[in-house]
């Protein structure tokens, strides 16, 4: 029984620090994007694009953006799937979490700088959020940590965003 409790507490700790470096991996194209968008504000990606002229740090910035507020909805979406609460609890979390997705796509098409706007607004509300939820039992204090770590990080991005574009 001991064996089993140690192996359950090193697999926890294996996922947690997992999640850590996924996580902390996502952050890098924020922070090489916003970096690219300081330092060379009108840097054209070269190559093929979907966009006539090419993919600007601005564009790519935003693009990945409306895709991680996606994914913070999915991680929503994935936690009333899989918890035992009430069925209307849960349905009203599965309709909820598709609003992440929408303001990433609303934020997308937004001109610069009001895009970055709302999106360090969408990034501080999931945060907030899956804060609560942490809060109230449905995730582990690790997953309020690493989002509060994460939420602080990509916000700022998102600001330094909005003011290299005013």
């Amino acid at each position: 029984m001991m064996i089993t409790l140690r192996k359950r507490r090193t697999a926890r700790r294996g996922l947690e620090w997992t999640a850590v470096f996924l996580a902390l991996s996502g952050f890098l194209p924020f922070a090489f994007l916003t970096a690219l968008l300081l330092a060379a504000p009108g840097f054209i990606a070269a190559g093929e694009s979907s966009f006539s002229e090419g993919t600007s740090a601005a564009v790519a910035l935003k693009a990945y953006a409306a895709i991680i507020l996606s994914f913070l909805g999915g991680i929503r979406w994935g936690v009333a799937i899989v918890s035992p609460g009430e069925g209307r609890d849960n349905a009203e979390v599965l309709t909820v979490s598709v609003i992440p997705s929408l303001v990433g796509w609303f934020a997308f098409f937004l001109g610069d700088p009001w895009s970055f706007a709302v999106f360090a607004a969408a990034f501080a509300a999931t945060g907030l959020w899956d804060r609560r939820l942490v809060t109230s039992g449905g995730a582990p204090a690790w997953f309020g940590r690493l989002r509060l770590l994460l939420t602080i990080l990509v916000t700022g991005t998102m600001l330094t965003a909005f003011a290299a574009t005013f």
